[in-house]
């Protein structure tokens, strides 16, 4: 049996201004993307430069925080892509890779409780 290399990595780049700035964190896993964020300019922060910087220094502890959690784990609880049908294997450290919701236009979830059959 051979065991897959899994190599946990990131890229962190700049996202153009004209996409309002800040930084783009892309989580790879064997050179591919298994996830990305985007982190910007911090707002409470009015020197456009320094609120870069501060976004920049938040990515970076995050991913590192992130990517510390992936050594604690077994290899089978590691993050992986989605296989053939299309789930995939998160744990609570992986919110990195689960999608943002805005923050000024919280949605209610609603899941619809599977009806009881029984007659």
């Amino acid at each position: 049996m051979v065991t897959p290399i899994e190599n946990y990595t990131y890229e962190l780049t700049p996202q153009a201004s004209v996409l309002g700035g800040g930084w783009v964190l892309r989580l790879l896993v064997d050179g591919q993307e298994l996830g990305r964020r985007v982190f910007p300019p911090v707002s409470s922060i009015k020197d456009k430069q320094l609120a870069a910087a501060a976004a920049h220094d938040e990515a970076l502890a995050r991913v590192t925080t992130w990517l510390a959690s992936l050594e604690r784990r077994p290899a089978n609880m590691r993050p992986r892509a989605a296989d053939e049908s299309g789930m995939y294997l998160l744990m609570p450290d992986d919110e990195l890779l689960c999608m943002e919701m805005p923050p000024d236009n919280e949605q209610p979830v609603i899941v619809e409780w599977p009806r009881d059959e029984m007659v």
